[in-house]
């Protein structure tokens, strides 16, 4: 999950993680199945990033999730997120 301040450095991370095979699942927050600690060459790319001038203030948070703990996600209202099963690799397909 992040917050970044900066709009280009913003777009640039979010498609760094996208060809890393992260998924968004909320416009700050994304799902990967690998940690950033074995992926040493994206998190470096993200740290140096996050180091630019433009982009200070920027924060980047990892946090390890379960497949089991995420499947208990649930929205405030208790719903259960519309690309859970897909996220989890229980459906193969998803549409909007």
């Amino acid at each position: 999950m992040y917050d970044i301040t900066h709009e280009r450095t913003l777009q640039k991370v979010a498609k760094l993680l996208q060809q890393n095979g992260f998924e968004r699942i909320n416009y700050s927050v994304w799902l990967g199945w690998d940690d950033l600690k074995s992926l040493p060459l994206l998190k470096n790319e993200l740290q140096q990033m996050l180091r630019q001038p433009e982009a200070e203030g920027s924060k980047l948070y990892t946090m390890p999730v379960k497949p089991h703990t995420l499947k208990g996600m649930r929205s405030i209202t208790g719903h259960k997120p519309a690309g859970l099963d897909y996220w989890l690799g229980e459906r193969q397909s998803l549409f909007f």
